[in-house]
């Protein structure tokens, strides 16, 4: 009987343990500093986003990689990878800056909704995704093909 309590307590202590580790109680979330942004995502948001006011940074450090969110005061939420490049801009109640809209979204969005503007870039898999002014989202593939459109 005590080898079985012992053994109970062990197992009971290695899933915890475990579950733990991947269940957020590492540095999940973490808020940061705008200086201790990778250089990359400091230079974006400079370049970009120069007349927006920062109201957190955070770091999500998970087992796998980490991931980087700048959220300004407008709304505006910025998302980047380990090494600062750019994931998402989700610019709410504004336009992404047109400067990273690859020339064949913005002209296709043009072309076929020329009274919507692009108010959410993605990066994602090799694959693009752009929510246009009306909600919907428009998925291009890496050579920017239409490959969906989700309302």
């Amino acid at each position: 009987m005590k080898k079985f309590f012992i053994f109970t307590a062990a197992v009971i202590l290695a899933t915890t343990g475990a579950l733990a580790a991947t269940t957020g109680c590492s540095d999940d979330d973490k808020p940061i500093t705008f200086n201790e942004l990778p250089a990359e995502a400091k230079s974006f948001v400079e370049q970009h986003f120069a007349k927006e006011q920062v109201s957190h940074v955070t770091l999500d450090n998970d087992v796998m990689d980490k991931d980087y969110t700048v959220v300004f005061l407008s709304g505006t939420k910025l998302e980047f990878n380990g090494n600062g490049e750019w994931k998402e801009v989700d610019c709410r109640y504004s336009d992404v800056p047109a400067a990273i809209v690859p020339a064949a979204i913005k002209e296709y969005v043009k072309a076929n909704y020329p009274n919507s503007k692009i108010t959410e870039l993605k990066r994602k898999h090799g694959n693009w995704e752009a929510k246009i002014t009306g909600g919907l989202e428009l998925t291009f593939n890496k050579d920017f093909n239409l490959i969906d459109i989700d309302d």
